[in-house]
């Protein structure tokens, strides 16, 4: 086919005046009232075709929908059981390991830092004098060819 060179929504032929008389021509076949503002019931047959006229036929009948949702009977609310005794426990925040002791009452008792993970990536190079590039325009980078240092040539 040829290219599309307009807004592909241009090529579309209009179908609203044409649902609209299917819904009304199907409305009073079943004796379906519809809304005072009709097209609220032409948009819900649209957006819902399998089941659009079916909701309109029942949409004053409870019976015809799932019941609403009964409150269970009240449970007792149980309290959960407190830990018989203190604990201790190692803690990370901001990437810094912190051991801590609770006591009964939860109660912090004691903080002490503890010794940082080892780092698991290399020390990187430092670079060379050169100089930056900026990125004139937003975008994602979807792979990296040099690496930092590395002389490059033009093009």
């Amino acid at each position: 086919g040829a290219p599309v060179t307009c807004r592909p929504a241009d090529l579309l032929k209009p179908e609203l005046a044409e649902l609209e008389a299917d819904v009304r021509r199907q409305a009073q076949e079943k004796g379906i009232q519809l809304a005072g503002n009709a097209i609220d019931d032409v948009l819900t047959v649209a957006l819902f075709p399998q089941i659009g006229l079916k909701f309109l036929e029942n949409r004053h009948n409870p019976a015809a929908f799932e019941p609403l949702p009964q409150a269970e009977a009240a449970q007792p609310v149980t309290k959960a059981e407190k830990p018989a005794a203190s604990g201790i426990y190692t803690v990370e925040v901001e990437g810094k390991a912190f051991v801590v002791k609770v006591s009964d009452g939860g109660d912090i008792s004691q903080l002490t830092a503890a010794a940082p993970a080892a780092s698991s990536a290399p020390a990187t190079a430092p670079a060379g004098a050169g100089t930056p590039v900026t990125a004139p325009l937003a975008g994602n980078i979807w792979k990296v060819i040099a690496t930092e240092g590395q002389t490059v040539a033009e093009g």
